[in-house]
């Protein structure tokens, strides 16, 4: 009973916050973009042998496919853990209440499985089973590779949960770990010993032929990711206890403080906030090394890169994943003594143009930090990384600082779990839709002058840059407006 309770009140919160909050608008908006990634994962499964051009043969294609799967899996596995709404955001809601935690972990365990990140796969994995499997392979095995496609799908989604828990607890291992494993992928391709393509191929072929230990392995190591995921989660709500305690924190010299102008104090107030707090904290650590790594990750795969729409995504990651995601947040940081700071006699273009002064410093550190990996493996994307420089540090940095205006939820920065998304709406994905447009149709559209294309991506951001103080001026006139709207928000507090 309690189960159908929780349903029903979840169902009853969905419907209430999809018409007041007119997130049905929201909903027309990604209509079109759902409807051409299902196309395209449709027609990718489809015609699977002449988009990759895989070699002829009864199994060419599924071998194709078996040989990448490890690699798409900690794809899928990535893309989760920086998307995927994680169950423990929704149990918080539910702790008040009188019900066992035992009972709100295995709910929101089963109820979490019903999301998209587990839903788009199988618009590629149905057409390619259809199209390569059943027809060329005997039922019982076709079956097989079915049943390993569903684990795998299964086993990404609560390893996800359980890697969200333990990146909170160790995130300093946690990091190591994850630069470790991209930095053995890109040893691997520069060796070309495919040690990962063949370590997938001798897993998932044998299942494609019949072979039942492939599936029975998938078989006990998902349901050991569920049980250690709940575990985790159970142990997680167990452990918090409110507010987490911080240690008194030494306060800024006065005579640094009376001797820095008030745009200077309050970059040097913005960038000890950021360190004092763990979250905050979180996201520096992740931006400089996840971040770095995975752009060069993206750098090694040349066939990915002469994409036009992966260029624009790679100029934008390797100098601005900070200025995307912190930025997006950069006055909701400040929202637990957001009251106070409007109390006090700051002018607000000072306090933009501060926030705007800490994004394009953000990115011209990750431009240097990422610059040696585009001199080893891309030198011929070395304009673009230049390019890209001067387009977040001006385009990007403003926008993300234009959409921070509009939060109005709350905030922890002292909260340690990382990527809770706490404060994010559907508005923070869309965001990124104008941002990476302009400069992936100039790199459609000029393919024929990409040094044109690229001049002008670089223009965008230094005149952007150039109008900083008058920008600065319009959106402090806007935040005037909506200080007190953001102040009522802030003050509610959400899990």
């Amino acid at each position: 009973m309690i189960y159908l309770a929780l349903l029903r009140n979840q169902w009853r919160s969905f419907i209430r916050s999809f018409q007041g909050k007119r997130l049905w608008l929201v909903g027309l908006g990604l209509v079109p973009v759902v409807l051409y990634l299902v196309l395209v994962l449709v027609v990718l499964g489809l015609f699977f042998d002449k988009i990759i051009r895989v070699p002829r043969g009864s199994m060419g294609a599924v071998s194709v496919l078996n040989s990448q799967l490890l690699t798409l899996f900690f794809g899928m596995l990535v893309l989760r853990f920086f998307f995927q709404r994680p169950p423990r955001m929704e149990i918080h809601a539910y702790l008040h209440l009188p019900i066992e935690r035992r009972h709100l972990v295995r709910y929101f365990q089963g109820a979490s499985l019903l999301s998209l990140h587990n839903l788009y796969p199988w618009f590629f994995i149905i057409p390619f089973w259809v199209r390569y499997v059943a027809g060329r392979l005997d039922l019982g095995s076709a079956m097989m590779w079915l049943s390993g496609m569903f684990l795998l799908v299964l086993l990404s989604h609560y390893l996800n949960t359980l890697l969200r828990i333990l990146v909170d607890r160790y995130a300093k291992v946690f990091l190591m770990l994850a630069v470790s494993l991209i930095a053995f992928q890109l040893v691997d391709q520069a060796l070309g010993a495919r040690f990962v393509h063949h370590l997938s191929s001798s897993f998932f072929n044998p299942l494609a032929l019949g072979n039942l230990r492939p599936l029975l392995a998938l078989a006990l190591i998902t349901p050991a990711a569920f049980l250690f995921s709940s575990r985790a989660l159970l142990d997680s709500l167990r452990s918090e206890h409110g507010m987490t305690s911080q240690r008194p924190q030494r306060a800024l010299p006065s005579a640094l403080t009376f001797s820095l102008s008030p745009i200077r104090n309050l970059v040097v107030l913005e960038l000890m906030m950021m360190w004092r707090n763990k979250r905050t904290k979180q996201y520096v650590l992740i931006s400089v090394g996840v971040s770095t790594a995975y752009t060069a990750l993206l750098l090694s795969d040349y066939s990915a890169i002469f994409a036009n729409v992966m260029a624009a995504a790679v100029g934008l990651f390797a100098s601005g994943v900070f200025a995307l995601n912190y930025g997006q947040l950069m006055f909701a940081w400040e929202s637990r003594y957001f009251d106070g700071l409007l109390a006090r006699d700051i002018q607000l273009q000072h306090a933009v143009l501060a926030k705007f002064m800490v994004l394009m410093g953000s990115c011209l550190a990750l431009f240097i930090i990422s610059l040696p990996l585009f001199f080893w493996l891309a030198p011929n994307l070395l304009m673009l990384h230049v390019a890209f420089l001067f387009y977040n540090a001006g385009v990007t940095s403003m926008l993300m600082l234009a959409l921070s205006v509009f939060n109005r939820r709350r905030v922890n920065a002292a909260e340690g779990s990382f990527f809770n998304y706490q404060g994010f709406s559907i508005m923070h994905w869309l965001w990124i839709i104008p941002t990476i447009l302009p400069p992936a149709l100039l790199l459609y559209f000029m393919e024929a002058n990409p040094d044109a294309a690229l001049s002008l991506i670089a223009s965008m951001g230094l005149i952007c840059m150039l109008l900083a103080w008058p920008w600065s001026m319009l959106l402090a006139r806007f935040l005037g407006r909506r200080k007190y709207l953001m102040a009522e928000g802030f003050r509610n507090y959400e899990r």
